[in-house]
């Protein structure tokens, strides 16, 4: 049996029609793929209110799964969120969806082949020695889990609260052949001993930073080790970074990373999506930041027209009059400019190609640290 594996989808009453899109194709996706079943690692919803608004929605977008497919609902952390006076969500009908919320832990058997442990969210796991877990049964045995486990190496944004900590221990114990797992919000796979390690990372771009491709995780029941196979969700889109350069008379143009920059602003850049989240990041000292601003929120506007979300950041953006005339200032970018236009046309002929210490991001960030430098001399002689 194919299984898909889909955590932190959540869906958002004020996103309502775009995280409900990644839903939907992630139900299509089980019908293309033939899955027989549907695991959610925890955060379906963004929190409980939005587990009460959506949960119709919910429940109609899984009514176009393929009859024979099994869903399977462990609660996130989210799911706890702003849930007040509001009912459990044992009391809600999430239709198809099995909600897995006993705690410590609940064993269902999908086929055959394989058993399923599931742990809902809880703060802390440290008892876990004390569960009466049952000896496995089948020859796979998935523990599904929404928390952290110690060691993971995430370079993703930091996580909005610490969440609960899996301690490796525990998969080891319960006899895991794989752990399927929610709550960090990039892809994530590792191997240790005989345990295969697995975050699918968040269904959609639910925050400032989550670069790269949104994705579910394909398995079979059948192999042992299962192999993971990851697919990419189109609906979802990607948080793509932009970095643009204020001159220090307040122009704005692209910084000089290939591919990017002000071309990319200006909607030509291939590959961008309706769904992407677009990050405008401008750099630079400048004599007046007014033009900057200007220019950015008329780019801003331009692109809302065009892609989901779009946002702007101008923290390395600097201000100090008089900087645009200043002649140790223009000299610096003079020669800056001389040197990145030697890189760049070495870079074409790949001679740099494999060079970490030649990328665009180390040129970018050496201009800038030449002009707040300068900016710093200027003010101490004031």
């Amino acid at each position: 049996m194919v299984v898909m594996l889909c955590a932190d989808l959540h869906l958002k009453e004020t996103e309502k029609d775009y995280s409900l899109s990644v839903l939907r194709e992630i139900v299509a996706a089980c019908g293309k793929e033939n899955c027989g079943a549907l695991l959610f690692a925890g955060d379906v919803f963004d929190s409980r209110p939005d587990a009460q608004a959506m949960r119709s929605s919910f429940r109609a977008a899984l009514d176009k799964l393929p009859p024979g497919a099994d869903v399977y609902f462990l609660p996130g952390n989210h799911e706890e969120l702003r849930a007040g006076s509001l009912p459990g969500l044992e009391s809600f009908d999430f239709g198809r969806a099995r909600l897995l919320s006993r705690r410590p832990f609940s064993l269902e058997t999908l086929d055959e082949y394989a058993e399923l442990l599931a742990l809902p969210f809880q703060r802390d796991y440290s008892d876990y020695r004390g569960w009466d877990v049952p000896p496995k049964k089948k020859p796979l045995r998935i523990v599904l889990a929404h928390g952290t486990v110690p060691g993971i190496s995430y370079s993703g944004p930091d996580e909005e609260e610490a969440g609960g900590v899996l301690d490796a221990d525990l998969f080891a114990r319960f006899g895991a052949d794989l752990a399927a797992l929610g709550h960090l919000h990039g892809f994530y796979q590792s191997r240790q001993g005989e345990i295969l390690t697995a975050y699918p990372g968040s269904a959609r771009i639910w925050r400032e930073g989550e670069a790269g491709p949104r994705r579910v995780l394909l398995f079979s029941t059948e192999e042992r080790p299962p192999r993971l196979r990851p697919l990419t969700l189109a609906s979802a889109g990607e948080y793509r970074f932009v970095p643009l350069y204020a001159a220090p008379d307040g122009s704005l143009r692209k910084d000089g990373s290939e591919g990017g920059g002000w071309t990319a602003v200006s909607g030509e850049a291939a590959g961008w999506r309706a769904a992407d989240w677009i990050r405008l990041d401008v750099s630079g000292v400048v004599e007046d930041e007014t033009a900057v601003t200007a220019a950015l929120v008329a780019a801003q506007a331009e692109l809302e027209k065009k892609y989901r979300r779009v946002s702007v950041s101008k923290e390395k953006l600097f201000v100090l009059e008089g900087i645009s005339s200043h002649p140790l200032a223009r000299r610096f970018l003079e020669k800056w400019e001389e040197v990145a236009d030697r890189y760049t046309q070495a870079r074409r002929k790949d001679l740099f190609a494999a060079s970490a210490d030649c990328s665009p991001e180390v040129y970018n960030l050496a201009r800038l640290e030449g002009l707040r430098i300068i900016k710093e001399i200027m003010e101490g002689r004031k």
